[in-house]
């Protein structure tokens, strides 16, 4: 059984990078192992906060209880992606 992930972007005021990209490098990366689903949706295993720096400002505060994981970089995906494969 898959892990239902939810994806959260922040606003995008000031992206480093392109988030959207870093979000499609990992469901290649974990196609086997996850599918993205909305934030809201039932039965959300974990958010996945992506954000476009180190400020990290994703509004979070509806998600209360769950897992979240915080991207800030291309590497935290890579880091993600690394944590996913070991569970």
């Amino acid at each position: 059984m898959k892990l239902r992930v939810g994806i959260k972007y922040c606003g995008g005021c000031n992206p480093e990078y392109d988030r959207v990209a870093i979000v499609d490098h990992i469901k290649q990366n974990l196609q086997d192992e996850i599918e993205i689903v909305r934030p809201e949706s039932e039965d959300v295993d974990l958010i996945l906060s992506v954000n476009g720096c180190s400020t990290a400002c994703a509004d979070l505060k509806h998600f209360e209880g769950l897992k979240i994981h915080t991207i800030t970089s291309m590497e935290d995906s890579n880091k993600f992606i690394q944590v996913i494969r070991r569970n």
